[in-house]
């Protein structure tokens, strides 16, 4: 699951705004975003509290820093990245003290998170309300990704490797998976989804049965993996799912993971694996392969490699995937895999 919360950080960067006299950009230790903030406001080595983009606030905590103008949502209350006066800004800071000084403490608690009532905004997953949700199979894990430039530490360490770069799909994240007995779960983030009698299939079975994700599990399983339990992971697309950003006539899916046993296969074996069911053209676009991230970066940073046209729609990609061509897992952080969210696609599209 990808690292959300509010924490306490120090200014590490503060650096003038290009288009505006009044403001500045700045950076918090051991991140890469960018926000935009008050000019004199704040000073290198000055402690603040940071707030991730997709944070929900609380109304009363929003009257209190009076930055209702600076939010988003339906119900602005929702921190996203902007563009303001040209330049990207990516969540939103305040002095510790303010912040002491709502919570009315002396001290601030060490989960500001809960203490300040912040929430993660979650896209909606369920289209069609057709389907009973029950807890993840045993085989299937809620899925997430870190992104980049929270773990520059993690970055460093992929420079070197042999990637795979893939676009970041739009869409809605689904697993189908079969147990070890062959039982078929379909499932979104959190649940898996049961279909109701006499009503009309839920949309994510629709698609795992209709673009032959169901058929390519079962087959997987009875001719390599017997006795394992297999799960191919992907993005929902089509009609009604988030904006259809594709702008698609009809559900498809695009392919990211094959996973055996709850563990990732390595890049080679997941297009062989791919290619053996028929589904090869049903792989997310991949973008390069075969060399180190340093060598596809040749100089440019991770934002701005992570901008470009979608192979989809003549349209902004979201962002890219980064996973090493042999999978790997570190320590105190999880599988080797991060993500880039184009700034540039998340200031035109709200997100």
């Amino acid at each position: 699951m990808s690292t959300f919360k509010v924490e306490v950080k120090k200014i590490s960067k503060i650096y003038p705004h290009p288009n505006a006299d009044r403001l500045e950009l700045g950076q918090v230790d051991g991140m890469t975003f960018q926000f935009v903030v008050q000019k004199g406001l704040y000073k290198e080595g000055d402690e603040v509290v940071y707030f991730p983009i997709d944070c929900l606030l609380s109304q009363e905590f929003i009257v209190h820093q009076n930055i209702s103008n600076f939010l988003s949502g339906k119900d602005k209350n929702r921190v996203v990245t902007k563009t303001l006066r040209g330049q990207i800004s990516q969540g939103y800071v305040c002095p510790v003290q303010s912040i002491k000084d709502y919570l009315k403490v002396d001290t601030l608690p060490v989960d500001l998170t809960s203490a300040l009532n912040i929430t993660k905004y979650e896209p909606p997953e369920v289209m069609i309300h057709t389907g009973r949700l029950v807890r993840l199979p045993e085989a299937v894990y809620y899925y997430d990704i870190e992104g980049c430039d929270r773990y520059p530490d993690i970055v460093a360490k992929m420079m070197k490797e042999v990637v795979v770069i893939s676009e970041k799909v739009e869409g809605s994240n689904m697993a189908v998976s079969s147990d070890i007995d062959g039982n078929i779960s379909v499932c979104q983030h959190s649940y898996a989804i049961i279909n109701l009698p006499d009503k009309e299939k839920h949309t994510f079975w629709a698609i795992a049965e209709n673009e032959g994700l169901v058929e390519a599990t079962l087959k997987l399983q009875k001719d390599k993996f017997n006795g394992h339990s297999v799960t191919i992971r992907s993005e929902a697309l089509g009609p009604k799912i988030q904006s259809n950003y594709y702008n698609f006539n009809k559900y498809t899916t695009r392919i990211f993971d094959i996973e055996i046993d709850k563990k990732a296969v390595n890049f080679a074996q997941f297009i062989e694996l791919l290619d053996y069911v028929g589904l090869k053209d049903k792989c997310v676009p991949i973008i390069s392969s075969g060399v180190t991230l340093e060598t596809w970066l040749a100089g440019k940073t991770l934002q701005e490699a992570s901008h470009g046209k979608s192979v989809l729609i003549d349209k902004l990609r979201e962002g890219i995937v980064i996973k090493p061509e042999i999978e790997q897992f570190i320590s105190g952080f999880g599988r080797f895999f991060l993500k880039q969210r184009d700034p540039i696609y998340l200031a035109g599209t709200g997100a």
